[in-house]
């Protein structure tokens, strides 16, 4: 099963079209559009997009909208209101939260008031920043971070690879779990980011995440993938996202037996020398660096599958003996829940015996996975 995020298909389009000409759009060359002729609307939530007709190229970025007819292409002045779905619909906005902003925070100890605000009221900091291109909530001090420091944790990093990778945003992540009323500051960066930045003064990105997320620490040190599908499936409790997977950030690490009790495995003998090759040589050279294993849980069917059986077994021949691998998860009404801070739409039900109603919002620009057609546990 092939995959891609919409925060990788930018990249990928941009990479196809590096022989044309790419001019991003000046705000005075976007036009207004009268009604909603027909043609191909697309709107850009992160990253970039291009969209390209007879040799003339559009880029967007975040927040801008596009519109392509036989005519050409061309960026819009606003983004079309039926462009909002499903986020426009009612059922959308009846679980919106309230939101504040950073100079509407009464007290001395702003970071307790917004975490208590979450947990409490429940309201949500906004604007949410767009964290993977450097924005954040606001600038704390190291000794009001402290406060929530404990060591539960939602993502172990690679270690094949500096934390403090030029790729990685130079701001700390501080996690919110309204189920189970909990703060987790990002203990990998914390200390890194003091020491790059030459500052105890830190730029901080709040992640408002859905009241049925819990962090991976919330399992114990020896989660298994048996235990997370059963508790996804049972009483609909799903890990929080990984930072950025693409740069090896993972969930847990299961072993060769626990890949072959769920998904099929190939024998290394059905795999051609070529692709062993490929497989074995990206490994020496990366490890799971780039790209940990992808498990994908669906809550309708119960299911999971992975995304590269291959390399599951040629990592074993090679005498890996566990394997990094991020978690991704589907539920029903999933798209309705990535519409903003609000109570988790579609939800069977929640983490822990007494856990409050709660809210979503996307961790800030985290990658989300389109939701494939289910495949079974053993495509690739």
């Amino acid at each position: 099963m092939k995959v891609f995020t919409r925060a990788l298909l930018p990249a990928m389009i941009a990479s196809a079209l590096a022989s044309a000409s790419v001019q991003a759009q000046d705000s005075d060359d976007c036009v207004e559009l009268e009604g909603t002729p027909p043609g191909m609307y697309t709107v850009t939530d992160e990253g970039k997009t291009y969209i390209t007709k007879d040799g003339e190229t559009v880029e967007l970025a975040a927040g801008e909208a596009g519109f392509a007819d036989e005519d050409g292409v061309k960026c819009l002045k606003r983004i079309p209101e039926f462009l909002d779905w499903p986020c426009a619909t009612d059922a959308a906005q009846s679980r919106m939260f309230n939101t504040y902003g950073i100079q509407d925070l009464e007290s001395k100890n702003q970071m307790k008031e917004i975490v208590e605000r979450y947990f409490q009221i429940p309201e949500v900091l906004a604007p949410i920043p767009n964290w993977v291109d450097g924005e954040y909530s606001a600038i704390f001090k190291y000794k009001d971070i402290i406060q929530f420091s404990s060591p539960e944790y939602w993502y172990t990093p690679d270690t094949r690879q500096p934390i403090m990778s030029e790729k990685r945003p130079r701001s700390l992540l501080i996690s919110l779990y309204v189920g189970i009323n909990q703060a987790v500051v990002d203990n990998h960066m914390i200390d890194a980011l003091r020491k790059e930045l030459g500052t105890d003064d830190l730029p901080v990105t709040f992640v408002f995440n859905d009241s049925n997320s819990v962090p991976i620490s919330y399992f114990g040190s020896n989660v298994s993938l048996e235990e997370v599908l059963k508790a996804f499936i049972e009483r609909s409790i799903k890990i929080a996202e990984v930072p950025m997977w693409w740069l090896g950030d993972y969930h847990l690490q299961p072993t060769l037996q626990e890949f072959e009790k769920f998904f099929e495995i190939p024998a290394l003998e059905d795999i051609s020398p070529e692709r062993q090759a490929s497989l074995k040589a990206d490994l020496e050279a990366h490890g799971f660096s780039r790209k940990p294993l992808l498990v994908n849980l669906f809550a309708e069917s119960g299911k999971m599958a992975v995304d590269q059986p291959e390399r599951v077994r040629v990592a074993a021949s090679m005498g890996m003996g566990s394997m990094p691998t991020a978690l991704i998860f589907f539920e029903p009404d999933m798209f309705m829940a990535r519409c903003g801070p609000g109570t988790p739409a579609g939800s069977g039900g929640v983490s822990g015996a007494t856990t409050p109603i709660g809210g979503a919002t996307v961790p800030p620009g985290t990658p989300i996975v389109p939701p494939p057609i289910e495949p079974n546990p053993s495509d690739s």
